[in-house]
């Protein structure tokens, strides 16, 4: 389910317009009360947003939901007036942002025109690997693969066998590990032949002699991966010399490798899918504080031979970066995405994620249309 904040950034976007369209008289001061916002927001919205009752919960003193709203409500107002679109008032408004299996980065339609709506994040796509690949390849993996278990399974065992080595050798040495925070408390000893890691009233217990993170995975839960063995890396494991080299290693082969797969067998079927292109046309529209930005986004049938594709490169030593460079072939002007190959919940925890990002300071006109405002 999404959170509080993006519900409030989706829903003021909706509010406004609908306020505007439906020429309802309303104070702002009026949709500071959380109630009142959610009765307007029920109101003007066409289907059910249940879903987002969390927002009866927000404090508009807050500085932070403050903004939020601030910036949807100015979002929508622009949009709005825009001459771009062309509003009736039996237009319908239909927030889709609680649909999480739609597919499609859609998250509020107004009438004809389908928006996808940002704010601060530079994020342009949440992904795994598998989506990465199927977009940039014809693969038809699975959700689920590992970066480093499969692009570098030698030197992915090799990096968890001496942080496990070294996590033993901190124990024999100090008795125990412990970490106290906000009232919970992590812990590691060894007890015989295994290792209790524990964190408040959950443990699991790890034989000291295995030497992959398949076999850790197996003896281990999600908590006790994340709030023991991964909060001793963070504050033990990263200052130790040979553990960031090992890491590093394994890093640079995984990019090697899988940007070797892209270049290898790229397949210009399914980028679309990478470049959030879709058989519909749709408005990416973005808010901060400082701007607000509205751009078209073209449907597939108008990029046929606009972007080419120039290649996909790596930065692989703390973090695996995948850097993929795109050529607008009008302008002539090049377009970077990075997707962030990292646990995003500890290392060793489950599977890296890839999180895309478009690379800062690279203008997303180069892909979008902007429209007058």
């Amino acid at each position: 389910m999404a959170d509080i904040k993006t519900h409030l950034r989706e829903l003021s976007v909706a509010v406004s317009i609908g306020i505007l369209k439906n020429r309802i008289n309303v104070d702002y001061n009026y949709l500071l009360d959380s109630r009142n916002f959610y009765e307007i927001a029920s109101s003007v919205i066409d289907n059910d947003i249940s879903s987002a009752q969390n927002l009866l919960l927000v404090d508009f003193n807050n500085p932070e939901y403050r903004q939020i709203l601030d910036n949807g409500l100015r979002l929508g107002e622009t949009i709005y007036n825009s001459s771009e679109f062309d509003f009736k008032l039996s237009d319908t408004i239909i927030w889709q942002g609680n649909d999480t299996q739609k597919g499609d980065p859609i998250d509020l339609v107004v009438g004809e025109f389908a928006f996808s709506l940002k704010e601060e994040s530079f994020i342009l796509k949440n992904m795994g690997l598998y989506t990465l690949l199927n977009n940039l390849t014809a693969s038809n993996y699975s959700r689920g693969i590992h970066v480093f278990s499969l692009f570098a399974p030698r030197e992915y065992d090799e990096w968890f066998k001496y942080t496990w080595n070294l996590f033993i050798n901190y124990l024999i040495n100090n008795g125990e590990w412990v970490l106290q925070s906000d009232g919970d408390v992590s812990t590691a000893f060894i007890e015989g032949n295994n290792i209790i890691l524990s964190y408040n009233n959950l443990s699991s217990i790890v034989p000291v002699e295995i030497s992959t993170n398949e076999e850790y995975m197996l003896y281990t839960n999600s908590k006790t991966r994340e709030k023991v063995f991964s909060k001793w890396i963070k504050n033990v494991a990263i200052y130790d010399s040979e553990y960031k080299r090992i890491k590093g290693i394994c890093s640079y082969v995984a990019g090697q490798n899988l940007s070797n797969k892209i270049n290898a067998e790229f397949n210009p079927r399914n980028v679309y899918q990478f470049l959030q292109i879709y058989p519909f046309t749709y408005y990416y529209a973005k808010t901060t504080h400082n701007e607000t930005t509205i751009l078209r986004v073209p449907s597939q049938s108008e990029y046929e031979d606009y972007i080419e594709f120039i290649g996909c490169e790596f930065k692989g030593d703390d973090q695996l970066n995948v850097i993929t460079t795109f050529r607008n072939k009008i302008t002539n002007q090049i377009i970077q995405f990075r997707n962030e190959c990292r646990f995003s919940h500890g290392q060793f925890n489950g599977t890296p994620e890839a999180k895309m990002y478009v690379v800062r300071d690279t203008p997303l006109t180069i892909l979008y249309i902007p429209i007058k405002y």
